[in-house]
């Protein structure tokens, strides 16, 4: 770890989180993510690079942006307001830095671990009384692989468990160092889908490491209990009943003892128009079919089901 960064780009610490593991938690997210999937709700985090945010709803419209850009890519238009030409911008944040409206902004920050645990530390007693903690996600942690164990290890030097959330395409060997810290008590693990076309067609990688490293942890007891599934449901996407029988069959053979169902929400739409690109839209899986899904892995696989954020 002698060579692990100093600082990573976090994107936003996200404070009294409940759907993130068990408790009340901070959630940290890092910038940076191997998989370019098509309903992810946090698309700015993707690209490991900084990028320039708009939040057109804080613009006040005083045009000071337009006149500080050094490379002429900001414009103001009666119909769209500010107007960013991203094959001019060179993401050098001048503008940014100029509006106090924060109409314009950074993703991400250059944050320590000290940096990360002092905003940490500040709820350590809901914490405490809740059996929380943070959640290190993305994103995905195993980019920064180094630095997540180092911030681990600081957490736990500090009184904090911690909670990994994880799509699992990265090293095995990182993946495990971490799941078995004494201080992680929780590992949550994305499922996107079962069935390797569909997860090339909508993530753009292939899940056979995903799967791999998920038989990992589930054949090793000491990482078993602590891992719990994460299903995004896109309706005719990945809600099928092939799928998810395939998928009920798999956790049965791998010994997985519990699943958050997460049926799709449309926030990365704007996020993703905000940093200059344009993300399709999927449906939620009905009311009817996420409770079918549900039944079945109660009933059938005997899994400890919950589904989270359901409107």
């Amino acid at each position: 770890m002698k060579n692990a960064p100093e600082s990573v780009f976090v994107g936003s610490l996200q404070k009294f989180s409940v759907e993130d593991g068990p408790g009340i938690r901070t959630t940290v997210f890092m910038k940076g993510c191997p998989l370019r999937c098509k309903w992810c709700h946090n698309p700015e985090l993707i690209d490991s690079q900084q990028q320039l945010i708009q939040s057109p709803n804080n613009c006040i419209g005083c045009g000071y942006c337009v006149e500080i850009c050094p490379q002429g890519a900001v414009t103001m238009s009666p119909q769209e307001g500010v107007v960013i030409d991203r094959n001019k911008c060179d993401v050098c944040l001048v503008c940014a830095d100029g509006c106090y409206a924060k109409a314009l902004r950074p993703v991400a920050k250059w944050m320590t671990i000290d940096e990360i645990l002092c905003v940490a530390e500040q709820d350590k007693g809901f914490y405490d009384n809740t059996g929380g903690g943070i959640t290190v996600s993305g994103g995905e942690i195993l980019l920064h692989a180094e630095f997540v164990s180092r911030l681990i290890d600081e957490a736990g030097r500090r009184g904090i468990n911690v909670c990994i959330d994880t799509c699992g395409f990265g090293n095995a060997q990182a993946l495990m160092e971490m799941a078995l810290k004494e201080n992680v008590t929780d590992i949550l693990y994305d499922m996107k889908s079962i069935d390797e076309a569909v997860h090339r067609t909508y993530t753009g990688v292939s899940n056979q490491l995903i799967l791999d490293n998920l038989r990992m942890l589930a054949a090793d007891g000491r990482t078993v209990d602590k891992l719990t599934m994460r299903m995004p449901l896109m309706k005719g996407v990945n809600d099928t009943d092939d799928i998810i029988t395939r998928t009920g069959e798999f956790y049965r053979e791998i010994g997985v003892r519990r699943v958050n169902l997460l049926p799709y929400h449309n926030l990365g739409i704007s996020k993703k128009r905000n940093v200059g690109g344009t993300q399709e839209e999927f449906e939620q899986p009905t009311e009817e079919r996420l409770t079918e899904i549900e039944i079945y892995f109660k009933n059938e696989i005997n899994l400890k089901v919950e589904i989270l954020g359901r409107v």
